[in-house]
């Protein structure tokens, strides 16, 4: 199709053109100079000279065209062949179909090929035939047929001889083999050189795409995200391929939690989708199939299960790839979940089941691992419902252990660590599906069973992390436990739980998903369930922050102990203790908190909420003024300690200390046998041969989260101060079933490592294994003259008040100045120095009968001296 012409080397038109060709070949090429220099040029055609003009007109397209600056190729195209003297229109026609398949617009070039094809019949030389054959074949619906086109494309340029367009179909051959998943095709994208400042304009933007879609094909989202940043910020980035590099960008973004940048971007991306955002062109049919995937799920969600039903089968066929058949299947199986869920009509779960299923089996390929974790999570939901938890926990597991397989290919630790948080295990998954379900259906019924669901799914959670390392004879209880999806089971075994607490006592259970905290409350007559949104990395922040804050440095600084009470009213706002605090009844005065995770690890005593004081007036106060508060690990071993604490009542006790005698802080307290200097053997030994009710540790200790072998207490050494560090590996094998009451007066006692993502074990965890019925410990570093009288009297009020309540008064009396503490000591009530102090285990009497019966003997007015309750306000 392309025209020859003659000009003389004097003719001005002549020159002209030489100087645009010479500006078009410089690098880098400026585009405004080249299209200024070839309008001139299209200025000097004489006018009757038509189709030297178009001749002309078409080489200026094509080299706007090569030089990669296709809106500006596309502004020209449309102009000329708007043009009266556009009489000679194939050229330009072509490049028309070129640009518009360069710029995505690949309906629209298919349109320009066919037309072509018609008019020029058998007269396309082999140059435009193997042009065209490629804008056919990225035009293609069926991969075969693509494939068979730009095959096709690529041996015309060869025979040819001309290798630089063969390379470039050859490119193309290769991406359409990555999308597909080729793991060969991404593998040879990658081992070529990374685009750099030799490239030209027309190559190293779509080379970078390229690379970006290999990288994110290997799920290395963070290198990918870099090559297409460096693409987005390059000044060769043409506009019409502007929109390409943020959809890889907003794809990347995704893949990586960045939800911050995705709202930044959101103005820009909603300006570029407005029509005339693009270069022109009609809706091909993949870039149809992909939105009507996309919109069914947001019909779905606008609750039109109908239309997206319909919109789904009427695509159906244009799926033309083992990938794009995944996605089919994934969304079909979505859309079946939700029409279930609406209908709750049994049978729907045969077509969701198939879908899924199918899904997950076309997406076993590497490439396609988003989407396999994708269809196994909704499976698995599915199963949930259909009352198949087992086989629900093996698809959660299964997409669980997928996705960590996926962060490790990340490079930075902060990236990793945000995508784990971010990862929903099968319990994360199980309590999401039981609360949609309470928050569904009709009915107070409903409702009641449902909330009771959510909170046995809650408890499975905790009891499957840490049952079996503090009691391993009483994982056969978790069994017991009904399946979240049997609302009646689940709503008996919850008015189990109810009666078996006091009448002033109610039962605080928290799991934290990835971007939401769910709280049960349960006691007599009262169950509640409140799920607030809260992200989980956050929280792991604020109370990493915390603890960096909790030393005796900063707390005797005024901007460090300012800085511990921001945080504390942050931890506060962040899982919305007042709002859910708020549904207490006042006769409630005692709270069992079952938490794990990050929430395990926040002080709750001192977390600010709203309280009524006498007058009537509302005011901000730590819980512990309103509540005494015990630490669970799970509901499940409750009854267990309690009966380990109704065996080990009483007031013998030990205290073990590292110190010599004359540096013991503590006081003579009658029936206690005092071992100052004690080893690590002498501790096990004394347990061994004596029992007490009552164990008392005092010394130092450490803890480090993230390893174990930094974690220790220190107990006097025998040759050097490491021979007398006790590990929690070592402490649980203590001889402690007869101990009614461990209190570890060491600093970071309360603190622990991680088990996996989600659980944490430590002293406190290895004195309950070792059959204590309950455990006192610290969170963070403690001052030493706050931590004897804290602990004494924790010890006085143990004699007759429960633990709780115990650890509640003698907090209290450090908080209000009711302990005699050193003048050094800067604002002593601020909570840094009492609220790292938590009761874990058995919350009731240490001394039972033996104060009852010595009751009878003491004056009416002294009992109700000794009885009488805190003050609220205080």
């Amino acid at each position: 199709m392309s025209e020859s012409f003659f000009l003389e080397a004097e003719d001005p038109l002549a020159a002209a053109l030489e100087r645009a060709r010479l500006l078009s070949r410089s690098l880098p090429a400026e585009p405004a100079a080249v299209d200024a220099a070839y309008a001139s040029v299209l200025d000097l055609v004489a006018s009757d000279d038509a189709a030297l003009w178009s001749t002309l007109a078409a080489e200026h397209v094509s080299i706007l065209r090569s030089a990669g600056f296709l809106s500006a190729a596309a502004t020209r195209c449309g102009q000329y062949l708007a043009s009266e003297r556009a009489v000679v229109r194939l050229p330009l026609l072509l490049e028309r179909a070129q640009v518009r398949s360069e710029s995505g617009a690949h309906a629209s070039a298919a349109a320009d090929a066919a037309e072509i094809r018609r008019a020029a019949g058998a007269g396309l030389d082999s140059v435009d035939h193997a042009r065209l054959r490629r804008v056919e074949g990225l035009a293609a619906v069926d991969r075969d047929t693509a494939m068979r086109y730009l095959a096709e494309s690529r041996d015309v340029f060869r025979s040819l001889g001309d290798a630089a367009s063969a390379a470039v179909v050859e490119a193309d051959l290769r991406l359409l083999a990555a999308r597909d998943g080729s793991e060969q095709a991404t593998s040879d994208i990658l081992a070529e050189p990374e685009p750099g400042p030799a490239d030209t304009t027309e190559t190293s933007i779509p080379r970078a795409l390229t690379r970006a879609l290999a990288l994110r094909n290997q799920y290395r989202y963070e290198e990918a995200l870099q090559v297409v940043l460096t693409a987005l910020a390059s000044d060769r980035l043409d506009d019409a391929l502007r929109l390409p590099v943020l959809e890889e960008l907003v794809a990347l973004l995704v893949a990586l939690r960045r939800g911050k940048a995705l709202k930044a971007l959101s103005g820009v991306l909603e300006t570029l989708l407005r029509p005339g955002g693009s270069v022109e062109g009609t809706e091909p049919p993949a870039q149809r199939f992909s939105r009507t995937l996309l919109n069914a799920v947001r019909l779905v969600a606008d609750g039109e299960v109908g239309q997206a039903r319909a919109d789904l089968d009427a695509v159906r066929g244009l799926a033309a790839s083992d990938r794009d058949r995944a996605y089919w299947h994934l969304v079909s199986g979505e859309v079946a979940l939700a029409a279930f869920k609406r209908q709750q009509v049994e049978g729907r779960f045969a077509a969701t089941v198939t879908d899924l299923v199918a899904a997950a089996e076309l997406a076993e390929a590497n490439q396609f691992l988003e989407m396999r974790i994708r269809a196994l999570r909704v499976l698995g939901e599915a199963y949930e419902l259909m009352k198949l938890p087992d086989l629900a926990s093996e698809c959660w597991a299964t997409a669980h252990a997928l996705e960590e397989d996926l962060v490790a290919r990340q490079l930075s630790d902060e990236i990793r660590a945000t995508l784990l948080e971010d990862i929903p295990n099968e319990h994360d998954e199980r309590i999401r599906v039981a609360a949609e379900r309470a928050t569904s259906g009709p009915g107070e019924a409903h409702a009641a069973t449902a909330v009771a669901a959510t909170i046995v799914a809650m408890e499975s959670a905790r009891g499957a992390a840490i049952l079996g390392r503090v009691a391993p004879d009483a994982e056969r209880q978790l069994r017991r436990l009904p399946p979240p999806t049997d609302g009646a089971a689940a709503w008996t075994w919850l008015r189990t739980i109810a009666d078996a607490t006091r009448r002033d006592e109610a039962v605080w259970i928290m799991h934290a998903r990835p971007h939401r905290v769910h709280h049960g409350i349960v006691g007599r007559g009262l169950v509640h369930h409140v799920d607030v949104p809260a992200n989980r990395r956050r929280l792991e922040k604020l109370v990493e922050e915390l603890r960096k804050q909790c030393n005796e440095i900063r707390l005797r600084q005024p901007e460090g102990r300012a800085r511990v009470a921001g945080l504390i009213d942050q931890l506060a706002a962040e899982i919305g203790v007042d709002t859910v605090l708020g549904l207490v009844p006042r006769r409630i005065k005692r709270l069992v908190v079952v938490a794990g995770g990050v929430l395990s690890d926040i002080p709750l005593a001192a977390l600010p909420i709203t309280n009524g004081n006498e007058e009537g007036h509302e005011e901000q106060v730590p819980i512990l003024c309103r509540f005494a508060l015990s630490d669970l690990p799970c509901l499940s071993i409750r009854p267990l300690l309690h009966q380990r604490s109704d065996a080990n009542r009483g007031s013998r006790s030990l205290l073990v200390s590292a110190f010599k005698g004359t540096d013991d802080p503590t006081r003579k307290v009658k029936r206690r046998k005092v071992l100052t200097k004690a080893s690590p053997e002498d501790f096990e030994q004394e347990l061994a041969r004596t029992p007490y009710c009552r164990v008392r540790i005092l010394g130092h200790g450490q803890s480090d989260p993230g390893d174990a072998t930094r974690t220790w207490l220190q107990f006097a050494g025998t040759k050097t101060e490491r021979d007398g560090r006790i590990p929690p590996n070592r402490f649980q094998k203590a001889a402690l079933s007869a101990c009614g009451t461990l209190i570890l007066g060491a600093c970071e006692s309360g603190m622990a490592q991680r088990v996996g993502r989600d659980e944490r074990t430590g002293f406190v965890r290895a004195g309950l294994h070792a059959g204590a019925a309950s455990v006192v410990a610290a969170r963070w570093v403690t001052e030493v003259s706050i931590t004897a009288a804290l602990l004494d009297r924790f010890e006085d009020y143990l004699r007759y008040l429960p633990r709780d309540v115990a650890l509640r008064r003698a907090q209290l009396d450090i908080r209000d100045g009711r302990a005699a503490l050193p003048a050094e000591i800067p604002e002593p009530g601020h909570p840094a120095w009492w609220a790292c102090w938590t009761l874990y285990g058995d919350s009731g009497h240490q001394v039972g009968a033996p104060i009852l019966r010595a009751s009878a003997r003491v004056p009416v007015h002294v009992l109700r001296r000794l009885s009488r309750p805190v003050r609220q306000t205080e």
